[in-house]
């Protein structure tokens, strides 16, 4: 049944009907239209924040806990402009991110006429699809496009341009359609039979393989197979940078990820593996810089891709297969299971043995000592008392990156990263989204004290919404990443690498949130619970070692290499 509406009450019907329950935002004068509808309304909410950047990494963080799409709203010029790097961010993750963006109107365009760019252009890299309409009456077909490219097959964000004169005034005819509709349901592509044989047949003969799970594990929800071919192949698990979560930290065969301060275990045993069998990852820089310091060179690897571009883009493969992770895990289980694959027992031995290392390895830096804490020590007090629901934000930067080898995940999307973004600031907004998105769990973010203030305003946004995430800010008064680059490469010549702060504490009560100060190991258990207990945001500040500088893993980038 057709009806009519005014503009902005159809942009809130239809994104009724796909499900979206928060838009996340600052208040424009070009998109009063579609605010106004929600004032009467209590299925749908409108996030104001601070930034429009905070705006964009909420929703990636909204839809890489939900799995669902998620809405921005800016108002044109700055406002989108804003958003680039959380879309960025979006992007990388794959993460159904729709953008509304108004824009100048039609008869001020091409003339530099006030806050007018060319959004389109603009996002085009750094989404799926951008793209504009003209007329009022191809709304209805364009939001739905948007959300039919942004969900399917590697998922990630879109932005739909509305001319902001489009809106005032207007009406649209509008036929309610649920979803399923105007787009195919989660369809998971099965993966060619012929293919799938054929790399049962190199599994089944393996005698040291290795399981590298990677986000399409996350996104297809395949923890289960992929244990399940462990356990059947006898393979060990690790997984790819910023993706420890893809299957649960207990299983006896996981030995940790690969990439920056990744496992030694599980980098070592990547190292000795004769069949690599990489389940949604395309084995990016992040996870293994190119090379083969951590892929064997004479590996056979097979290759689980919901992207063909992507399959043996970085490393040539024995056998590559289109398709969904979940769905061709289940398929390689069937065709294994009639093989019966014989298990090698060393290799089993080995495995157990790794993981032996690794639990014993975490264990004993709970008796690291010296003040200010090592970081490693800070990760070993919380992992103690850390709820196994939560979910886990790491930053860029020195300190967060320690977290992720040193804290378990016991459920799938349980930990966001900012991947091969590699950017400063997104884990306290992405936190927030996370939060927004299951408000039943704990939620808790870590950031080194520079890392913090790229988005710190946002803690007024928590405070506003009443959400209790905890932030951690561990504070070494440094650049941590850049400052090890220059002890190791530039003779400890450290130029614009030291920072002054304020206390992060004091910063919470300011906002009117809960604040901590630890200085001692014995105390940063009791203070996580406190603070997960508070009812409110909360900051933990930390003081950590400054000394404390790993070897940066891409030291050679910034080294003269030697001319052939």
């Amino acid at each position: 049944m057709t009806q009519r509406f005014k503009a902005g009450e159809a942009v809130i019907e239809l994104l009724r009907q796909e499900g979206v329950s928060h838009i996340f935002g600052i208040v424009g004068s070009s998109f009063l239209d579609i605010l106004d509808p929600l004032y009467d309304r209590d299925d749908m909410r409108f996030v104001g924040v601070r930034h429009e950047q905070g705006a964009a990494l909420m929703a990636d963080g909204f839809s890489r806990i939900s799995g669902a799409p998620s809405v921005c709203l800016a108002t044109n010029g700055p406002g989108v402009l804003n958003l680039t790097y959380g879309i960025g961010s979006a992007y990388v993750a794959h993460s159904p991110v729709v953008v509304i963006a108004p824009s100048a109107s039609r008869r001020d365009q091409y003339r530099n006429s006030t806050q007018e760019f060319d959004q389109v252009a603009l996002f085009k890299p750094i989404t799926k699809a951008a793209f504009p309409i003209n007329r009022i009456d191809r709304l209805p077909d364009a939001l739905r496009h948007a959300f039919r490219v942004a969900t399917s097959g590697k998922m990630g964000p879109v932005l739909l341009d509305i001319p902001r004169d489009l809106l005032p005034g207007a009406e649209v005819e509008l036929e309610l359609l649920p979803p399923g509709a105007y787009r195919s349901g989660q369809t998971r592509a099965r993966g060619d039979l012929g293919l799938i044989q054929k790399a049962a047949d190199v599994l089944a003969a393996a005698q040291r393989p290795v399981i590298i799970a990677g986000g399409g594990v996350q996104w297809s929800n395949a923890a289960g197979p992929v244990c399940r071919l462990a356990e059947l192949t006898g393979a060990a698990i690790v997984t790819s940078y910023g993706r420890a979560d893809a299957v649960p930290s207990s299983h006896p065969n996981f030995l940790g990820h690969l990439g920056r301060l990744g496992s030694a275990e599980g980098i070592e045993a990547t190292r000795e593996a004769d069949v690599i069998l990489a389940v949604g990852t395309r084995l990016s820089q992040s996870t293994t810089f190119y090379d083969h310091r951590f892929i064997p060179a004479d590996a056979r690897i097979i290759q689980i891709e919901i992207d063909p571009e992507e399959i043996g883009r970085n490393y040539p493969v024995t056998v590559g297969i289109e398709g969904d992770a979940a769905a061709v895990s289940e398929g390689l289980l069937t065709e294994l299971r009639q093989r019966e694959p014989r298990l090698n027992p060393q290799w089993i031995e080995e495995v157990r043995g790794w993981a032996a290392r690794r639990a014993e390895r975490l264990r004993d830096e709970e008796r690291l000592s010296g003040l200010p804490m090592k970081p490693q020590r800070v990760y070993a007090e919380l992992r103690k008392v850390m709820p196994q629901d939560a979910i886990i934000a790491l930053d860029a930067g020195l300190a967060p990156n320690f977290g992720q080898d040193r804290l378990d995940f016991h459920h799938p999307r349980s930990l966001m990263t900012s991947l091969d973004l590699g950017g400063l600031g997104f884990s306290f907004p992405a936190a927030l989204g996370a939060q927004f998105a299951a408000p039943g769990r704990p939620v808790v973010n870590f950031n080194g004290d520079g890392g913090f203030l790229f988005n710190a305003q946002e803690f007024a946004t928590a405070v506003d919404y009443n959400l209790p995430v905890v932030t951690v800010v561990m504070n070494n008064g440094s650049w941590g990443s850049e400052k090890a680059y220059q002890r190791y490469a530039f003779n400890e010549r450290y130029v614009g690498a030291d920072t002054l702060n304020p206390r992060y504490d004091k910063f919470a009560e300011l906002f009117g949130g809960a604040g901590f100060y630890v200085e001692r190991p014995q105390d940063v258990g009791n203070a996580l619970l406190e603070a997960l207990n508070a009812g409110k945001p909360s900051i933990i500040e930390i003081p950590i070692d400054p000394d404390e500088l790993p070897r940066p893993a891409r030291l050679s980038d910034v080294q003269p290499q030697p001319q052939s």
